[in-house]
């Protein structure tokens, strides 16, 4: 198991200065977050000669792309909200092959919690819309993700996978989000256990809800299933970014220490 970083931990570091940092405190990735304007200029915007540079100059320095995190998103009940968000989804495939991170992370929350039914109906159109990028994603050799974000529980994420049928489409498993409303790390595991890909990483001593066990809890459900991935940490415009990955570099290590 690995550990690398949001851009958002650094916003203001464009490229080189992400891989230096990357180096300065032993991470082995980065997760690109698109939209936001950060500074790393993985982009749909961008052209295809700074991104066949920056894949260079990624492999040249040992760091992977881990991750491409977008805000495509697939919740919404009317179908025509869906076309331009597939659309988008398209491109960035293209972009993450172009880059050489191999997945691309998505929402499909919030969802109706009450109404069994209209949630039924928004999962079940998130799961179209997946499909419907399944063949150009298997070309790729992309995998997209469904992030278990706000009340996206880990059995509806699961679902969506079920109906949506495409091995490319995967999970990318944030404990702390259905820790908050309620299902734990060992509930929610067992649904998603052959899919998660790729992990947010988030540790806050006054975090009511996510604590140290939980989070080593997780480090030892994928530790005996093998997993191989990424620990990406995810902390948005920290004030002290040097703090932050100093903090998570040492907790990853304690959890993966206590694993031994």
């Amino acid at each position: 198991m690995k550990l690398g970083f949001m851009s958002s931990v650094c916003p203001k570091q464009n490229l080189a200065e992400l891989i230096a940092t990357a180096h300065q405190h032993g991470y082995l990735g980065i997760e690109f977050r698109t939209e936001w304007n950060h500074l790393h200029g993985i982009e749909l915007t961008a052209g295809k000669a700074d991104l066949k540079a920056a894949r260079k100059l990624l492999a040249a320095e040992g760091i992977a792309a881990t991750s491409l995190a977008t805000g495509v998103k697939f919740n919404s009940p009317d179908r025509a909200e869906h076309l331009p968000q597939r659309e988008a989804l398209h491109k960035y495939i293209a972009l993450a092959a172009e880059v050489g991170a191999p997945y691309i992370r998505t929402f499909s929350d919030s969802v109706p919690e009450d109404d069994v039914q209209a949630r039924e109906a928004v999962l079940a159109l998130a799961a179209e819309s997946y499909a419907s990028v399944c063949e150009w994603a298997k070309q790729h050799g992309i995998e997209v993700l469904v992030e278990t974000h706000t009340n996206m529980r880990a059995h509806w994420a699961k679902h969506i996978l079920d109906l949506a049928q495409c091995p490319n489409i995967q999970v990318l498993w944030h404990i702390g989000h259905h820790l908050r409303r309620g299902q734990s790390v060992d509930e929610a595991y067992p649904y998603i256990r052959a899919n998660v890909r790729h992990l947010h990483f988030h540790v806050k001593a006054d975090d009511p809800y996510t604590t140290d066990a939980d989070n080593l809890r997780s480090f030892q459900l994928l530790a005996a299933d093998g997993y191989k991935g990424y620990f990406s940490v995810e902390d948005i415009n920290p004030p002290d970014s040097e703090a932050t990955l100093r903090h998570h570099k040492a907790k990853f290590d304690e959890f993966m220490q206590a694993l031994r």
